[in-house]
């Protein structure tokens, strides 16, 4: 099957709006109309996407480009005065994409809040049908009339189409969502011309084939529906999507320091906000840099006096407080909220026993005290809390969302549970525009071959690691420098300077500490050579491709929770091997610059914010719905 997307209308009843653009690409939450039926396309399965253009057609084509999501996208032109003969003329216009495909016809214009395709498109293949009408249930008469409407007997079946009625005779309003087999293009010729608009009416074509004896139904395929003709209508779409969306409480440990996990969460509050969702954050501190960024989320924070310095909590007392605190804050907060979005241990612990909808955005299941030096006391202690992790989590998470397959396989072992495959986002035009020559002349790095590590400066993130692999090739590389950058673990980073006062090295390692902005960080990925990250099991996941937007190669632990991404795509080395992956890359380096190139694209392509909130909106409705894995 295709989709039959109809764009090439001008829209003039919504004036200022579409004097310069086509109606459909009216943004509507941060995104096109169109893109709204694409996604539909999308969700059903479609082999090819067909896009009728006329009016503006650059705009339109300019940003939906050559394929959607891995679907080839084929455009048909429609001249202004075909445009005025109606939605079967842009049909026809299209029979030779179709060519001999059954097809899904929608029209750019129009919004179907959490439309049921799927059972839709099963009713559609499973009988002899030869066209499906999405429809709807309306209330008010005089919106049916701006639309068509339908007569059916019992089982739902067709026997007469109205076209814009002036008298419904029932609650039925039918969507330019129609399901269609390929013979319908036979009865186009045999469709008469409406005396009143002078024009082939899509339901007198539908209706040919009813009154031939061919099988046409109705199917409630949306609660919600507008076909956006005017501003009036653009304001009723907003509303729509406001209410169908659930209200979200982001639970987190700290929002002070900002670091890949703290960033994933700004990134979502404010997609969430700019789809018109409502959210907050709620966590044990915050900052202005933090405050500043967020566009209209608050940070609730309960009255504490917990100590969460990096890495992280001290002891297991702490632990423990700060379950206690947060399980008195949600039982107040959670009323106001129709969804609870987890973000990592501890704070899947502190809904439980109570339920609530909720969704876990999984980084790694949490494994406290499990270092191969732990004691017996320890090790016991964490058998003990893995056991008690699995109960809470199976009974109060509703969904789990991982970024990649290592962690989807650990839910999977640990839990129980399929979780959802939700690719975190980069924000590629950001780091892919870096100023190298300012951090060249801030550190004064000309003449310099540069390997950089950023993230917090701690144990997990193993640093050590880093400066040992410059170590072993300094000879080979001479003017090699690596750049260590990020918040401090003063106790480790001491380690690390103690082991580079002895080595020697201190000409060779750099400390330059946390950047305030991201675009000092965007300059300082361009002006490396290398991006090394020996990260263990646990964070950095945004750090390597971040650095990937900007062109620099880089060079990841097999350990490191998107290893397999970066290997089935080719975007990086994947070793345990760092000092030989660095001669690696030194001696064949426009080989490697021009891999980080073609990496840089395919993150573009793939991993935004916007399609990782899409997805996570997905799983906050369906835990709302009551729809678990």
């Amino acid at each position: 099957m295709k989709a039959l997307i109809l764009a090439g209308g001008r829209g003039s009843r919504l004036n200022k709006l579409t004097e310069n653009r086509n109606k459909s690409m009216i943004r509507l939450f941060e995104k096109p109309l169109i893109e709204y039926n694409l996604e539909h396309a999308f969700e059903a399965g479609v082999s090819e996407i067909i896009i009728v253009v006329g009016y503006k057609k650059e705009e339109i084509i300019k940003y939906v480009g050559n394929e959607y999501k891995g679907i080839k996208i084929k455009y048909v032109n429609i001249s202004e005065d075909k445009i005025k003969e109606g939605l079967v003329t842009g049909i026809e216009v299209a029979k030779e994409a179709i060519g001999k495909s059954d097809f899904m016809l929608m029209l750019a214009d129009e919004i179907l809040v959490d439309a049921d395709l799927k059972n839709m498109i099963k009713k559609f293949r499973k009988e002899e049908i030869i066209a499906v009408c999405g429809i709807t249930f309306e209330e008010d008469k005089l919106s049916i009339g701006k639309t068509y409407s339908a007569m059916i007997n019992e089982d739902w079946r067709v026997f007469r189409l109205i076209e814009k009625p002036r008298v419904p005779i029932n609650k039925i309003k039918g969507t330019g969502h129609i399901l269609l087999k390929n013979e319908i293009l036979e009865y186009i010729e045999r469709t008469p011309i409406n005396a009143y608009r002078n024009q082939k009416e899509l339901v007198d074509l539908i209706q040919v084939a009813v009154d031939d004896g061919k099988p046409v139904y109705v199917y409630p395929i949306t609660k919600g529906y507008v076909n956006v003709n005017t501003e009036e209508d653009l304001n009723l779409a907003k509303e729509l999507i406001k209410k169908s969306n659930p209200r979200v409480l982001i639970v987190h440990t700290q929002m002070k320091y900002y670091g890949g996990a703290e960033l994933l969460i700004v990134e979502l509050a404010n997609w969430l906000t700019k789809k018109g969702i409502k959210n907050d954050i709620l966590a044990l501190s915050k900052s202005k840099e933090v405050e500043n960024l967020l566009l209209n989320t608050n940070i609730i924070i309960p009255k504490h006096n917990i100590n969460l310095e990096p890495p992280g909590f001290k002891n297991i007392k702490d632990i423990v407080k700060f379950i206690k605190v947060y399980r008195k804050e949600l039982k107040r907060l959670s009323k106001n909220y129709e969804v609870i979005n987890f973000h990592d241990f501890p704070v899947t612990w502190t809904l439980f026993p109570r339920k609530k909808s909720s969704v876990w955005f999984m980084n790694l299941p949490p494994n406290l005290w499990s270092k191969p030096n732990a004691g017996f006391f320890y090790k016991t202690l964490n058998k003990l809390r893995i056991f008690a992790d699995k109960i809470i989590v199976r009974s109060s998470v509703d969904i789990i969302a991982v970024a990649e397959n290592s962690n989807m396989k650990r839910a999977i072992e640990r839990y129980g549970k399929i979780p959802r495959m939700v690719h975190f986002g980069i924000n590629q035009d950001l780091f892919s525009k870096g100023d190298k020559n300012k951090m060249i002349k801030k550190f004064n790095l000309k003449n310099r071959f540069v390997v950089l590590q950023s993230g917090i400066i701690g144990e997990a993130r193993n640093q050590m690691t880093s400066i040992m692999a410059i170590e072993s090739v300094r000879r080979k590389i001479p003017n090699i420098l690596l750049i260590l950058t990020g918040k401090e673990d003063p106790e480790y980073k001491k380690k690390l300077e103690d082991y580079i006062a002895k080595k020697g090295l201190e000409q060779n390692v750099k400390f330059i500490g946390m950047f305030e902005n991201r675009e000092d960080l965007s300059n300082l990925y361009k002006a490396a050579k290398i991006g090394l990250f020996p990260i263990g099991g646990q964070g950095g996941v945004l750090a390597p491709y971040e650095m990937l937007c900007s062109g620099t190669p880089i060079i990841i632990s097999e350990n490191m929770e998107t290893a397999q991404m970066t290997r089935e795509h080719n975007l990086g080395i994947v070793t345990k091997d760092y000092d030989k992956a660095l001669l690696e890359i030194y001696n064949n380096y426009e080989n490697y610059k021009s891999q980080a190139k073609a990496a840089s694209i395919w993150i573009k392509k793939n991993l935004s914010w916007a399609s990782f909130t899409d997805r996570m909106i997905i799983a906050f409705k369906d835990a709302w719905n009551g729809q678990q894995e």
